[in-house]
């Protein structure tokens, strides 16, 4: 009988442990597709938000206080992605959560900002560009009348013009047209406006200093180093980027995984500048001479860097790794982004102790 009830219990036991380990797994489950579908939604609240930006800008609304609020926004869709790849998925949903909550009534003032703009636009046509235009044809007809009286005076006799009214005539007219030239300048300069032939974005890396000639190359474990990265936008529209940060031994192909994405939002002309510390820990394989890495911190973000090992370089005599960051831009037709033929790379020496 004692042998029957310790098989039961061992049964019910292994039942219950049955049930604890698939509910286990379940929740799992569910918080990877909570975080994805957090992770999506926030995706799809910055397209929004920044469409809304593109509408303000094109109305010539000034949206630069926008812009910080999508790059912030950007900056946690990053780190939500982030710690949905390393399978931290409550960090995931707590970041895109984050996202969303940045960009509440976000469209809301964006249209603000337009219909302000609009109307501000409209006033300044009339103003400016009528406005000049009467004021020009106002010094024309003035000085017609002036000149219509002067030679009524001069042809009765009251007025003696020397040598002749003829030679005078010229000297008015000259007057008269720079002087009407020049109250119709202000909208003269809304018409005689060149089109812009080239539309193209910049993508640059300085050092630490802002120039571009002291980068970084021998490097040694978990020492801080520094750049500047820099999009400036020409295209003619306030445009979405997508920065890529990518590393590559000697022998691994450019067209690798991000380690990590960088959302920069840049209106037409403007200019996007951030400083970027970058730190690598690894260590030295004598046996193997290779170098193993663990991981490399930019700026405050840790990058798992465990599949990037570096053979040695008999040629070069080191050991050789390309930090490199790829421009990507969002196309709002096809709904995604698309390489944008642009990168920035540094080739680092990594010094073993």
């Amino acid at each position: 009988m004692w042998n029957v009830r310790c098989i039961v219990v061992f049964l019910v036991g292994l039942m219950l442990g049955f049930f604890v380990v698939n509910a286990c797994f379940c929740v799992f489950a569910v918080d990877e597709v909570v975080a994805g579908v957090a992770i999506g939604d926030a995706e799809g609240r910055i397209v929004v938000c920044y469409r809304a930006v593109v509408d303000a800008d094109g109305a010539g609304a000034n949206v630069s206080g926008l812009l910080v609020r999508l790059d912030e926004a950007g900056d946690l869709l990053s780190r939500a992605r982030l710690a949905y790849s390393n399978g931290d998925f409550g960090s995931a949903v707590y970041y895109a959560q984050e996202c969303q909550k940045m960009l509440e009534g976000f469209e809301g003032e964006a249209g603000v900002l337009r219909d302000n703009a609009v109307q501000q636009g409209f006033w300044d046509f009339w103003v400016c560009f009528v406005g000049s235009f009467v004021g020009a044809g106002a010094v024309v007809f003035g000085s017609f009348l002036v000149w219509r009286l002067l030679k009524k005076r001069y042809e009765s006799g009251a007025v003696v013009w020397f040598p002749s009214i003829d030679e005078w005539r010229v000297v008015f007219l000259i007057f008269t047209s720079v002087f009407a030239l020049v109250v119709a300048s202000p909208g003269l300069s809304r018409v005689l406006v060149y089109p812009r032939t080239e539309f193209f974005t910049e993508f640059w890396i300085l050092d630490s200093n802002r120039r571009a000639d002291d980068y970084p190359f021998n490097i040694t474990c978990n020492q801080n180093y520094s750049v500047y990265l820099g999009v400036g936008n020409r295209l003619g529209y306030c445009a979405y980027y997508l920065v890529e940060v990518k590393f590559r031994n000697q022998t691994q192909p450019s067209g690798l995984p991000s380690l990590f994405n960088i959302t920069v939002f840049v209106g037409d002309e403007g200019v996007w500048e951030k400083p970027l510390t970058f730190s690598f820990n690894y260590t030295y394989d004598e046996m193997f001479s290779r170098v193993e890495f663990y991981d490399m911190r930019l700026n405050d973000v840790a990058l798992d860097m465990s599949d990037y090992p570096i053979m040695w370089d008999s040629e070069r005599n080191g050991f050789y790794g390309q930090l490199f960051f790829e421009l990507w831009i969002y196309n709002g037709t096809a709904g995604g982004f698309q390489y944008h033929e642009r990168f920035v790379s540094l080739w680092l020496n990594m010094t073993a102790p």
